[in-house]
């Protein structure tokens, strides 16, 4: 039964109400303009197609199209240039989605059953430097945004509990001023009186009174002035404690998902990757177990780029980035400490294990 169904029945002509619910999710994709398709299992003469529905670091949505075989052709056209249409017909036992891109190119695939495949993923060690400066907040943002996402699409099947106690934060927006990519976040996420008040509770929580007494005030007085300044108070050092109490909710939740498994060469793969990191580190002093390590005032958090377990594109591979912390004193220490601004603090990203070794053994 599609819930939407007369919102989507537009989308997708021949869509109808007690469809399964993957039939709503090939309409939402035809109403967004983002299909894509992908040749998945190839079985001989039986071929299965894939259409992606959510593919992040958290989750891999994707319809499959059984059985399937293809009349014309799909060509990876622009689709604001080429607008895409789809329609759903039958013959004898046979279903066919009949796609048109533009004005001139039309396809049809046959199939025999729609399904859907659904599986959410670990998220803690994900880490995408695009933009400079207080990448220990712009990593929490994206994890944030990213289960608000899965959760915005897909509801309590894509989150637990622990995820829940924390993506109201992408609502609020001081927190999410620090944005991983190269554009202000304020047109993708709302801005609500709920997320001031989740960053109140879990900086009380985190014993930081002062920063919750200004989260609450923005939460009655959502003024300009006062998010630059709860903004800017997140790169103080006074904001260790609460930045590791949203980490520690954040790696808390992800822990319930199961690691992605790509098959025995590229899982052995990681698995020597993550090893290398981990005797050179020792070799060179430091302490810990992967993927964080500490020598003195110095430490080091491996953070990862996994590709997903289909679909991905040929150039992508698996990838550790290294958070390199300095505190000019050892009491100072904590998660990524030299990120916060302050006098004897360093934070950097280091994109390579041998330039990082060869700097740490100066």
């Amino acid at each position: 039964m599609i819930e939407r169904f007369e919102e989507l029945k537009e989308f997708l002509p021949g869509l109808q109400r007690d469809m399964p619910e993957s039939y709503g999710k090939l309409a939402e994709i035809f109403q967004f303009h983002v299909f894509e398709l992908h040749l998945g299992e190839d079985r001989g003469r039986k071929v299965d197609y894939y259409i992606p529905y959510m593919m992040n670091d958290a989750l891999e949505c994707y319809l499959v199209l059984r059985d399937a075989w293809m009349t014309g052709d799909y060509l990876d056209l622009d689709q604001e240039e080429y607008p895409i249409q789809g329609q759903l017909a039958w013959r004898d036992d046979r279903s066919a989605l009949i796609v048109k891109q533009g004005r001139e190119n039309v396809f049809t695939i046959w199939f025999s059953e729609l399904t859907e495949v659904f599986q959410c993923y670990q998220y803690h060690r994900i880490g995408h430097f695009w933009v400079k400066g207080q990448e220990q907040w712009r990593q929490l943002v994206y994890m944030a945004g990213t289960v608000y996402e899965k959760y915005q699409y897909l509801g309590d099947a894509a989150c637990n509990e622990g995820e829940k106690k924390f993506m109201r934060l992408i609502e609020f927006p001081p927190f999410r001023y620090w944005s991983p990519i190269d554009e202000p976040l304020d047109d993708r996420y709302p801005s609500t009186r709920e997320g001031a008040l989740c960053m109140r509770g879990l900086a009380l929580e985190a014993g930081d009174k002062s920063y919750a007494r200004l989260a609450g005030l923005y939460a009655r007085f959502p003024f300009g002035f006062l998010k630059k300044k709860l903004a800017r108070k997140l790169c103080d050092p006074a904001r260790q404690r609460l930045y590791e109490t949203i980490y520690g909710k954040v790696r808390a939740a992800s822990l319930k998902y199961p690691k992605r498994v790509y098959g025995e060469a590229l899982d052995g793969e990681i698995l020597r990757a993550r090893k290398r990191v981990h005797q050179r580190l020792h070799r060179a002093g430091f302490c810990g177990k992967y993927p964080v390590y500490t020598r003195g005032n110095v430490e080091v958090v491996a953070a990862e780029e996994h590709p997903f377990t289909t679909m991905e594109a040929e150039d992508f591979t698996f990838r550790i980035r290294f958070m390199v912390s300095r505190c000019k004193k050892e009491k100072d220490m904590g998660r990524n400490c030299g990120f916060f601004k302050g006098r004897g603090r360093e934070g950097r990203i280091e994109d390579d294990l041998d330039m990082l070794m060869g700097e740490l053994e100066k």
